[in-house]
């Protein structure tokens, strides 16, 4: 018998696509953050510490979810800042 190997649907590549791009939202939020000088290394650790394995998940699991929490914890770092 041959494997049958199951493509995502297409709901699982947009929630995938979407969780690639708000992790980007939350880098980029993290690095303007270093740039303008506000969060200070164990601010930026912290957010990067949360932000990256939380895409990688919804990366995995094909769900928008860890992202969005992702992208939620960096702009509490970011707001406790000012």
């Amino acid at each position: 018998m041959r494997d049958v190997i199951a493509m995502p649907s297409s709901s699982d590549n947009r929630a995938l696509g979407w969780g690639l791009a708000l992790g980007a939202l939350g880098a980029v939020r993290v690095w303007s953050m270093a740039i303008a000088g506000v969060a200070q290394l164990p601010h930026i650790l912290a957010a990067l510490t949360l932000l990256i394995p939380l895409v990688i998940l919804g990366v995995l699991i094909r769900r928008i979810w860890p992202s969005a929490v992702g992208v939620a914890v960096v702009l509490l770092i970011e707001l406790s800042l000012s």
